[in-house]
């Protein structure tokens, strides 16, 4: 397919080239003439970058949000929805009050500058005499940003709120992010490469990550009309529920005369020491976070029966624009069976 990618000022130029070798003068500025190339360059461009988008749009190896979302639904496969953040919320009277208080659910609260909002999702009582109640809270929507520090909450949105003051005295976990295309995208190669035929691991291993919730799934080789798989969601176990329509689901749709067994994957958990150095001009501190982000969302992102090595740790840490150079401290390289997780139990980055 013929490039198409111009930019405004190139196709304004090869207009302005061919007015001057048809007319054998340069149009003048501001004249008739200039405005009207100005105007139908602009729509050229217009169209030509709808073109490309459509284009990239066709093919799943460049295809991006909801056209890929279609290019998955060919396959049987959907888009995985992230984890919303819990927490729970401290909401403390300026003085205790002579009656029970009822705070019930559903009270929206916010962050300090309010960009991200959670929701009680249990009712409570401030008992007459006290002053304070603990309170369970989700995030509003899904994501990592929701994850947010302690006292970072502190405002209530809808909630008459004349002496109750908030916040979350230990941070906010659990969040992560909706699949993005890349990962939706390596799904679906996945599945076309090695096509799930009823009976092969790839059949048993779709039927699993197509329940909401598992994130990924692991099969030990086989015995005859037996099969041994483990689950687990984004950087932990699903729960029990999940775990339960997993083997339903699975069961409803296996070969005629086969056994499953689903179980839990066995966390093992990993602790790493990163020294990084930054390169000049970048801010060290932001490094240091967007090193952290990088890392702890590969974790999230990793499979089941995924081996863990410094050279993959490595990649990620350079994957982040500004380090120079890094170091692991006390970390060897851990080989995962088909039924282990690898999760992230303590993180430390720190500039050398």
């Amino acid at each position: 397919m013929a490039d198409v990618s111009y930019s405004y000022d190139e196709i304004l130029d090869r207009m302005k080239n061919k007015f001057y070798e048809l007319s054998g003068y340069t149009a003048g500025k501001i004249s008739d003439a200039e405005i009207r190339m100005k105007v139908l360059a602009g729509e050229i461009f217009s169209l030509t970058s709808q073109a490309e988008y459509i284009k990239k749009q066709m093919f799943v190896t460049t295809a991006s949000g909801e056209a890929l979302d279609q290019y998955a639904a060919q396959t049987g496969i959907t888009r995985k929805k992230g984890d919303k953040a819990k927490g729970r919320i401290m909401f403390k009277l300026d003085v205790p009050l002579e009656y029970d208080l009822t705070l019930p659910k559903g009270i929206l609260c916010t962050t300090s500058d309010g960009t991200l909002n959670y929701i009680t999702t249990e009712s409570a009582e401030i008992e007459r005499g006290s002053s304070y109640a603990l309170v369970a809270c989700e995030a509003e929507n899904s994501g990592r940003q929701y994850n947010v520090s302690s006292e970072s909450v502190k405002t209530i949105v809808t909630y008459f709120s004349v002496g109750i003051a908030i916040s979350n005295s230990v941070k906010f976990t659990g969040g992560t992010n909706d699949e993005s295309d890349e990962e939706l995208r390596k799904r679906i190669m996945e599945y076309m490469s090695n096509k799930p035929n009823g009976v092969n691991k790839a059949y048993y291993i779709a039927l699993a990550e197509s329940v909401e919730g598992v994130h990924s799934a692991s099969l030990a080789a086989t015995d005859i009309g037996m099969i041994y798989m483990n689950i687990a969601g984004k950087g932990k176990n699903v729960s029990d529920e999940v775990l339960a329509q997993t083997k339903a689901y699975v069961n409803e749709n296996k070969t005629l005369g086969v056994s499953v067994s689903i179980h839990h994957a066995e966390l093992v958990e990993v602790s790493l020491n990163v020294k990084i150095s930054v390169k000049n001009g970048f801010d060290a501190e932001q490094v240091i976070n967007h090193v952290q982000e990088a890392i702890e969302s590969y974790f999230e992102n990793i499979s089941v029966g995924t081996s863990i090595t410094g050279a993959k740790i490595g990649n990620v840490i350079f994957s982040v624009e500004g380090v120079e150079n890094y170091s692991l401290t006390d970390f060897v390289d851990i080989t995962m069976n088909y039924d282990r997780l690898p999760v992230l139990k303590t993180l430390s980055v720190v500039k050398v």
